[in-house]
């Protein structure tokens, strides 16, 4: 934790359910919820049992700003996530009771909308390679550092809306993908009201947005809520590893839907298990040495 820094609110909790892992869900334990000269950061840990959330300033903080961190921490600690309906429902099947008795169930969500907004965005249409390296250089440009430290939160839509599309694109964010972007980032208030919606509605909503998806809304709602009943219809790969692990037969998006039918209101935990599942798929695509700009192509 940075020197600079100091705590300003502790509290702990007891996540709900059983088999909390926090080597998969904690797996950063400090992050900034806010850049700048009062930003904010969290640190998560795990004692006795509880989950940590240390609020941290750099300058001022009020009461509010300190309530509404540990809110954040809590939603990144997936502490008040329970799984054991789902647990219970899968604990004699063949494939997912295996993985849920080897892997945490459990569901975070991230302190915005606009956070699970952006990551879903810039992945369109690219590899998960071309689309993290994307998202660091837009958070090394558009999102200042909490004075005295590296730790950036990641970007605020004021702070997009200020990128033009021009450097969008140079950071590796295509045409598209950077119109959805400023889009969202000019409705960032309307995209975090989405939270106090129900989830189903909530993603019906924001596929209003020009650019956005079954895939793209799926992916928003279930990171940002906590969704247990996301499913990343149009994804690459997931179809077919879903199909593969759940009937022995590789599908698309209509057979995946059919798999998982059996595991509502849970779909989402059933798809975040399956991701452990290795089957033949080649290896992930990746960039070739000599693209040096593969979004221009």
């Amino acid at each position: 934790m940075p020197s600079c820094l100091r705590v300003v609110r502790s509290a702990s909790f007891r996540p709900r359910g059983d088999r909390y892992d926090p080597s998969t869900i904690l797996r950063k334990p400090v992050r900034a919820l806010s850049g700048g000269p009062d930003g904010l950061a969290l640190a998560l840990r795990v004692r006795a049992g509880e989950v940590v959330i240390d609020v941290l300033a750099r300058g001022e903080a009020s009461a509010e700003d300190a309530d509404r961190a540990v809110l954040a921490g809590r939603g990144i600690a997936g502490v008040d996530d329970d799984p054991s309906a789902f647990l219970a429902k899968v604990a004699d099947h063949p494939v997912l009771g295996e993985l849920a008795r080897r892997h945490d169930a459990r569901l975070t969500r991230t302190p915005t909308l606009f956070e699970s907004f952006t990551i879903a965005v810039v992945e369109q249409l690219v590899t998960t390679y071309e689309a993290w390296a994307s998202i660091r250089r837009l958070t090394a440009f558009a999102a200042p550092p909490i004075t005295g430290t590296t730790l950036r939160a990641p970007p605020t839509p004021d702070e997009v809306k200020r990128v033009p599309m021009w450097k969008l694109r140079a950071l590796g964010i295509g045409s598209r993908r950077a119109l959805t972007l400023h889009e969202g980032a000019k409705r960032g208030d309307a995209l975090e009201r989405l939270r106090a919606l129900d989830p189903a509605e909530a993603l019906e909503r924001i596929q209003s947005l020009r650019g956005v998806g079954p895939w793209t809304g799926n992916m928003v709602i279930g990171a940002a809520m906590g969704w247990s009943d996301a499913v990343p219809v149009g994804d690459l790969h997931m179809p077919r590893i879903v199909t593969e692990a759940l009937t022995g037969e590789p599908g698309g998006d209509e057979a995946m839907l059919a798999a998982l039918e059996p595991f509502r209101p849970d779909r989402a935990r059933a798809v975040k298990l399956l991701r452990y599942v290795t089957v033949r798929r080649g290896p992930l695509p990746r960039v070739d040495a000599h693209r040096r700009m593969p979004w221009l192509t």
